[in-house]
């Protein structure tokens, strides 16, 4: 492993850390400079108070962490209906698949890590509920919290937790526990509610509504992100495309798809019976992988990570098939599953992504000595572009909220909020540098569509004012602040 950026988002991510680890209003920070994600960011927070030096290598460990736990939660959803037998091939053959993924989009450090954790245990929290193992009011409440949280992860994770609590609702109210109701209903609104108030007392409430809503809301309803038209965001096609033809997880897909539709035809040719419990776990599971596509489609965007979010649903759904198969079948699926899992798992090795060559790397390190020269190490810079990995590598806090100034190339009725909401970032944090990486040509990502700072009156004026260019290198223009 090497202390290198594998993914733009991880950036982002240790950037904000630093920034909430500068500020003294620490909750102000990390609600507005982690890109409306404070639960991704907040784990890297914890481990750097022990003092750790939380980089690329540790963080990318904490998403390891995560996908354990979350394998462990797995397990104990296939504890409550699969014999210890079956539950330990499925979870062998899940462990292969992340111990031999190499991808650097799965890999690296992101918000699906902690979505996909909260998500699994929410599962298995309704599960085990179903099954009658607990049934505490406190819990509910804590049940609650977590589902009204998931946003704070990642807002993608909205559709999952909304059906997961209606879920878990409908279940409390055929029990006619009407009080349970009440607090599983109190609870997923409390962090929201909470959140709302502390930005009403800052007089700030738009700010808000604006980066946690209308942004994300703009980001998967509109064109304003992706050129894929609304009505081809769930072609068959472009389905099937997006988890069958991309990357190491294609060929996990592809066998346990092979197992779920001989599963499927065998039970349906022979009629077998289920409980009323294996028929709650099916549909439950078959809606949720359906609204997970739904999530992932939604925005048009098919990055590859978004795919994490369907890793736990395809392994659940194919154990639930499995457990209500002839014993016979069942058998000859898990030979099949372990053989299929050891040859993917050989194949991921063998082929495994080759570490890519740092572009530009000789010149972020001269933009990073010119930061270092022209800032010390407890004052905040600006990255005016997509470099978020200049502020990691230079050890400096972000003086602006966004690590980037992508959202200023859109086409968006929020630029206005988003202007009066840098220029009183700067005033109040007065950032020693301010760096424009729009220059040269494919040094930031999406370099193609990004303004340069003087496309943008009102910011170009205050960095005239009270900036000068103290150099240009290879077109990347640094300012210093004036004394």
């Amino acid at each position: 492993m090497e202390e290198a950026e594998s993914n733009i988002d991880t950036s982002t991510w240790l950037s904000a850390m630093h920034s909430v680890n500068h500020y003294s209003s620490w909750l102000w920070t990390i609600l507005n400079y982690t890109d409306s994600r404070p639960l991704t960011v907040l784990p890297l927070i914890i481990v750097s108070k022990f003092g750790v030096n939380v980089g690329y290598i540790t963080s990318e460990c904490i998403g390891l962490l995560f996908w354990l736990l979350t394998t462990f939660f797995l397990y104990k959803i296939f504890d409550l209906f699969l014999s210890k037998r079956v539950n330990l091939i499925l979870i062998w053959g899940f462990c292969l698949l992340i111990g031999t993924t190499f991808v650097s989009d799965y890999t690296a450090y992101n918000s699906e890590q902690p979505s996909v954790l909260m998500l699994t245990s929410s599962i298995y929290a309704y599960f085990s509920y179903c099954y009658g193992q607990w049934k505490n009011n406190f819990g509910i409440l804590a049940f609650g919290i977590v589902m009204g949280s998931l946003v704070y992860v990642k807002f993608q994770n909205v559709p999952m937790g909304f059906f997961i609590t209606i879920a878990f609702l409908i279940e409390i109210l055929l029990q006619k526990r009407w009080k349970s109701a009440a607090i599983l209903i109190t609870g997923g609104l409390l962090p929201t509610t909470l959140i709302n108030l502390y930005y009403f007392s800052q007089d700030s409430l738009m700010i808000f509504w604006n980066n946690y809503f209308w942004n994300y809301f703009y980001y998967a309803y509109t064109t304003q992100f992706s050129d894929v038209p609304i009505s081809d965001r769930f072609n068959l096609i472009r389905i099937f495309r997006f988890i069958y033809f991309y990357d190491d997880s294609k060929w996990y897909f592809l066998s346990i798809s092979l197992i779920i539709t001989v599963g499927v035809i065998s039970n349906v040719a022979k009629r077998i019976s289920t409980t009323s419990k294996q028929k709650k776990i099916f549909f439950f599971t078959l809606l949720y992988t359906f609204v997970c596509l739904y999530a992932i489609l939604q925005s048009g965007n098919s990055f590859a990570h978004y795919k994490l979010y369907l890793w736990v649903p395809a392994t659940l759904f194919t154990g639930i098939i499995i457990s209500i198969s002839p014993e016979i079948l069942q058998k000859y699926c898990l030979y099949f599953f372990l053989i299929s899992g050891t040859i993917v798992a050989g194949k991921n090795i063998l082929v495994k992504e080759k570490n890519q060559v740092a572009i530009h790397s000789a010149l972020d390190q001269k933009i990073i000595a010119s930061i270092r020269k022209n800032s010390s190490s407890n004052e905040p810079v600006i990255v005016w572009g997509w470099r978020d990995q200049l502020y990691v590598r230079a050890a400096r806090p972000m003086g602006y909220r966004d690590a980037h100034s992508f959202h200023f190339a859109l086409k968006s009725r929020l630029i206005p909020f988003w202007t009066t909401d840098f220029l009183n970032d700067i005033r109040r944090n007065k950032p020693a540098v301010f760096v424009d990486v729009t220059k040269p040509e494919g040094y930031s990502t999406f370099a193609r569509i990004l303004s340069p700072h003087h496309k943008i009156p009102k910011i170009r004026d205050h960095i005239k004012k009270y900036y000068a260019l103290v150099e240009n290198i290879e077109g990347v223009k640094i300012y210093k602040l004036k004394k």
